[in-house]
């Protein structure tokens, strides 16, 4: 976790709005659980509370990305995208254009120079939407309507187009429902399968893993 310099974890906590990335897996959960006992007696649907959750975390991961740039620069790199979601080793049910305009964007940013490249280059062209052809890394979430960027060296032209609503791109696409019966997190690790059976990953970004869940639960009936 960020350490920022000459800021403990409690002053973080303790500041005017606490980091979103120190979201406390646990916490959530009770959250939840509070809030589906509460519609089980009153008759409310609980999706209600599922959306609420679902748009925060999505707005918490989405600021993050496009904001690397401004960490420490010892602390800004690339990620993998089985840092976040370990379903590299899937094959991919389909590949999707993504219109940026209407999607979710994580494409973590963190080379200066390649971003003021990608805004001048955008400035050049006269702010036009381009439909990007290559196939990027990373991966769709069809249900959440999120799109995960990944490569190192397309992150930048995604994000400057996400700003200004404009073009698409192409991943490869993922349902909720495709993934459910091969991956499953507990908040503190990820299970999967792969050819060797059963494997498991550290869950680092927890973030992440209450999206997921709050996402089978939400569009794939799985309510526990």
């Amino acid at each position: 976790m960020l350490k920022l310099p000459g800021q403990s974890m409690k002053a973080l906590y303790e500041g005017p709005l606490p980091p979103m990335a120190l979201t406390d897996y646990e916490s959530m959960s009770k959250f939840l659980n509070h809030g589906a006992q509460r519609c089980k007696t009153s008759g409310r649907n609980f999706d209600l509370f599922l959306d609420w959750v679902i748009h925060s975390l999505i707005l918490s991961l989405t600021a993050d990305s496009a904001s690397r740039i401004f960490l420490p620069k010892t602390k800004t790199a690339p990620f993998e995208l089985d840092d976040l979601l370990p379903i590299s080793h899937l094959r991919p049910m389909k590949k999707r254009r993504v219109r940026l305009a209407e999607a979710n964007l994580i494409a973590p940013v963190w080379n200066n120079s390649d971003l003021e490249s990608a805004l001048e280059a955008f400035y050049d062209s006269g702010f036009a939407g381009v439909d990007l052809e290559e196939l990027f890394g990373g991966v769709y979430l069809e249900e959440l309507r999120l799109a995960i960027v990944n490569s190192p060296a397309d992150v930048d032209v995604p994000q400057v187009l996400r700003v200004w609503s404009r073009g698409s791109i192409l991943l490869n696409s993922w349902s909720l429902r495709d993934l459910e019966p091969v991956l499953s997190t507990d908040g503190e690790n990820w299970y999967f399968q792969d050819e060797d059976g059963e494997q498991e990953e550290p869950v680092l970004e927890p973030r992440m893993a209450a999206l997921y869940n709050c996402g089978l639960r939400r569009y794939c009936g799985k309510r526990n």
